[in-house]
């Protein structure tokens, strides 16, 4: 605050500066960042593929733009899994420290294969887009429960379009004659449903109609085996091309001044593609031609006239082609040019038409979400106007410059990519323990991140993932960011970032040229100030700890209950209890709670005129919308044949965990009809708030079969229950005073004990006895005593269906319970041995730290299987510099 405090002084000193109003809109816009601290997200997972039955592990590091400090602002992140049809499958949350936090997903033996993405984000960031929380797509495939490979293709045969999937064995023997259930989603159309059959090679063919532009496929079918299969499709738009893209620099072409013109082109799947670009007027011979890089984007600078048409074309290395027209050039209009690769500064040009050249001030602001970095103001006095922004005290990442006339209106912007490397990459040096290795051997990685031989204190949070190159997509790998081109990049531009680490192969010298390029492209954006000069209150609060709040109102009414007590009591510790009063409008809350996933809480309330006569509505905050992935160019259909290879290697491997004991098979049984009932069992109707049956005692309808009474039934044949005057209490319950009668529930209803005596014995199903404390618990205060759980035969006794009030139980979403890596230790006497070790990620060290020194290690054995194997290291220390690592060693045979 200091510094921004020093910034701001030095503003108001320098004489172009002297504008009491540029304060006032520096001020605010540093009010805005202040209230709008902006929370990043990376997680670095273990490895880029996975199979059914396996684990996703993860380590998440969370820090603040424009620095990437570890963030104290939140203290619990949410993690989740999403599946290829875009619905949340799994969803964790784990507590934060200083910004860090692991966690893992187990995959389960029946998850459909596909591309999965992880989204994970804090509650603060959802006070923005949607489209700024971390993603990653991640391929799953599954030998377990699914042995279908598909190879699915979009025929196109002049105006009939068919979607041909090929269904195989993962032998390869084609499923002959299967009958496939399918259900079609088309983009904004009704779902459409239908059957097909497989011919002799294995091939069904849906026909798409006309009006088809894309949708989503699901296929149902029984493999050769008989077990259930589905499958997933992406179907894309027959009709889409290879297209062009044309983007100027600052947001249009402006007559005969110097433009830096953007292009891109993209595959209908939307992938960047190389190629040849010619521009020049309508009928005339180019005037200009370039080639694009390998992501399809490239740039030239240009100087067009009004009044004409430009045309630019595409000439891709099959000979086709494709033409757009350039937007209309301007006749008037400013133009902001930039070079941000010079070495100590970013040096902007502002050209504007004669018409604009009025001699009055003008403003330059560089800021990153309200925080300014740089001001300065210079008057308009000719065609052209240069400003130098010094690099020294820069972040690197992205940074928007704008340019504002004399009465402060925004009148252009363009985004800079920024760098300065000293300041924001911590070296780190990796070194083994010997320069070979063999299977089954073990290996010692010594981690430093000190900076020179003076550097004596430098402590940094590190995880280290190893995998067996081999056994794992490398393809894949060159798609998914680093913590460096998360943090720097992806995470400050929407939409699809081709290869976001392209940019970053050498970190000593990273592709400004390119980069500069994808500021252009994709980094334009309109001017939008409204937000950082009108501070807003932030919807979402950062998450500090669990939470467990609600309402109480009236039964059955809209009326709030004030000064309410509310209990909140866990059933696995009835004596952990706490209590509040609800507030003049209803309104409870349980703050700072740290529980574990899947506890499950009573959750009470007592008016004080209106007792339990109460109605309890506990929060449970929905989560964010799951919309179309930013990434959809990376969503891949046919995952099983893709990735085919991993997909035996981890059947091998899960059959070795298995036969280890290490994991269990938990794959889904067809569902079988079952005609013998256990005798004593309790009526399926029966409103045990545990389920029917899960009682300490059960009395079914043939066991009162030969009585009067329904006293006379039960007397001496409840386990701790003792009749008096008709009234049941439980032994446990009853002291000097003789205690209070045990509660009887009807059908639901809470009735007097003493009632008792009124049920008609031939009408009653079953008798549920609660005696112990965890079948009680749920029941609250009103299971101090005990509960008898009556169920009549029709399941109303002849009285009206009643929910119990002043009561509910819970399960809130708890922190999650991190699971142990395996991690086989083989110069040890270890329980459980691998016949063959066949591992793909061989070593999992989420919670490196360095010591002061900078220095840190960890080991793991090598598996059976030699090859290339990839460590790779990434973290972040208490500057905000960032670290990453990728280290190759050769495994060879014993």
């Amino acid at each position: 605050m200091y510094a921004r405090l020093l910034l701001l002084i030095n503003c108001l000193l320098l004489p172009f500066l002297a504008s009491a109003q540029i304060d006032q809109t520096i001020q605010k816009l540093d009010t805005y960042h202040e209230s709008h601290v902006t929370e990043k997200i990376y997680l670095h997972l273990d490895k880029n593929d996975y199979s059914a039955g396996e684990n996703i592990w993860f380590k998440l590091y969370c820090t603040t733009a424009p620095f990437n400090y570890l963030s104290n602002i939140s203290k619990i992140a949410n993690i989740e899994l999403i599946s290829p049809t875009n619905s949340i499958i799994k969803s964790i949350k784990i507590p934060l420290t200083l910004g860090l936090g692991i966690g893992d997903f187990s995959l389960s033996d029946t998850l459909v294969e596909g591309s999965y993405r992880i989204r994970a984000y804090t509650r603060w960031m959802q006070n923005d887009s949607i489209s700024n929380f971390y993603e990653r797509i991640v391929p799953i495939t599954n030998g377990r429960a699914d042995n279908v490979i598909t190879q699915s293709t979009l025929l196109q045969n002049g105006t009939e379009n068919l979607f041909q999937i090929n269904l195989k064995t993962i032998q390869g023997a084609p499923l002959i004659n299967s009958s496939v259930s399918y259900t079609l989603q088309q983009d904004g159309l009704k779902e459409k449903t239908g059957r097909l059959k497989s011919n002799e090679n294995g091939t069904i063919a849906l026909e798409l109609k006309d009006n088809f532009k894309g949708g989503t496929l699901s296929l149902q079918f029984l493999s050769s085996d008989k077990r259930r299969v589905l499958k997933n499709f992406t179907i894309p738009d027959p009709n889409q091309r290879n297209s062009i893209q044309i983007f100027p620099e600052s947001g249009e072409l402006v007559n005969n001044i110097l433009s830096k013109t953007g292009v891109k082109v993209l595959t209908p799947a939307g992938l960047g593609l190389k190629s040849k670009i010619k521009i020049g007027e309508e009928n005339q011979a180019p005037i200009i031609e370039f080639e694009t890089n390998d992501l399809g984007m490239g740039s030239m600078p240009l100087i067009l006239s009004t009044g004409k048409k430009y045309i630019a074309t595409a000439v891709f290395p099959d000979g086709n082609s494709v033409s757009t027209s350039l937007p209309q050039v301007a006749a008037s209009g400013y133009v902001l040019t930039v070079n941000s690769g010079l070495k100590d500064k970013i040096a902007a040009q502002l050209s504007a038409t004669d018409d604009l050249v009025t001699g009055k001030e003008v403003y330059l602001i560089a800021q990153y979400n309200g925080f300014v970095l740089h001001a300065v103001k210079q008057k308009l006095n000719g065609p052209e106007i240069l400003f130098n922004i010094p690099k020294q005290d820069l972040p690197s990442g992205v940074i928007q410059l704008s340019v504002l006339n004399e009465h402060l209106v925004p009148i252009i912007e363009r985004l800079v990519f920024s760098y300065n490397a000293p300041k924001t990459i911590l070296p780190i040096t990796l070194q083994l323990n010997k320069p070979t290795f063999t299977t089954r051997d073990q290996v010692i990685a010594n981690l430093s991140v000190k900076e020179g031989s003076s550097d004596t204190s430098k402590i940094a949070a590190l995880s280290a993932s190893v995998i067996n190159l081999n056994k794992s997509d490398s393809a894949t790998a060159q798609y998914h960011s680093s913590i460096v081109s998360e943090l720097l990049l992806k995470s400050d531009l929407r939409g699809f970032i081709e290869r976001p680490n392209y940019y970053f192969e050498d970190l000593n010298n990273i592709k400004f040229n390119e980069l500069d390029n994808l500021m252009l492209i994709q980094g334009w954006r309109k001017l939008d100030w409204k937000n950082y000069l009108n501070t807003t209150n932030n919807a979402y609060l950062p998450e500090k700890s669990l939470a467990v709040s609600g309402t109480v109102k009236k039964t059955g009414r809209k009326a709030l209950v004030p000064n309410a007590k509310v209990t909140l009591v866990p059933t696995s510790n009835m004596m952990l209890s706490i209590d509040t009063l609800t507030d003049s409008d209803g309104r409870f809350a349980f703050d700072n709670l740290f529980f574990a996933d899947s506890i499950k809480f009573i959750v009470t309330g007592n008016g004080q005129k209106e007792k339990n006569r109460v109605d309890i509505l506990v929060d449970n905050p929905p989560s964010p919308a799951v919309k179309e992935s930013k990434d959809k160019p990376l969503m891949q259909n046919d995952i099983n044949t893709k990735l085919i290879n991993q997909l035996k290697d981890n059947q091998q491997f899960l059959a070795e965990l298995e036969a280890a004991g290490i994991i269990q098979k938990s794959i889904k049984l067809e569902e079988v009809q079952v005609n013998r009932v256990r005798a004593n069992k309790a009526d399926k109707n029966s409103r045990n708030l545990n389920g029917p049956g899960n009682a300490d005692q059960v009395i079914t309808a043939e066991d009162l079969s030969t009585c009067a009474t329904l006293e006379q039934c039960l007397a001496g044949r409840l386990v701790g229950v003792i009749f008096q005057n008709g009234v049941p209490y439980s032994t446990r319950s009853m002291g000097l005073n003789g205690g209070s009668p045990m509660q009887v529930v009807l059908d639901g209803m809470y009735i007097e004990p003493d009632q008792i005596s009124m049920i008609n014995v031939p009408d009653i199903a079953s008798i549920e006895v609660l005696r112990s404390a965890g079948n009680t618990a749920i029941y609250g205060m009103y299971g101090g005593n005990g509960v008898l759980v009556i169920t009549s035969k029709s399941g109303d006794a002849m009285l009206s269906t009643y929910t119990p009030t002043g009561i509910i139980t819970i399960l809130p979403k708890g922190l999650h319970v991190n699971r142990n890596f395996f991690k086989p230790q083989y110069n040890s006497t270890q329980k459980q041995v691998l016949n063959r070790d066949l591992r793909t990620t061989i070593a999992w060290e989420p919670n490196l730290v360095t010591a002061k020194n900078g220095e840190a290690k960890f080991d793991f054995y090598t598996s059976d299987e030699p090859g290339t194997y990839k460590i790779t290291i990434e973290g972040i220390d208490m500057e905000g510099k960032i670290a990453h690592l990728e280290y190759l060693m050769e495994v060879k045979p014993q």
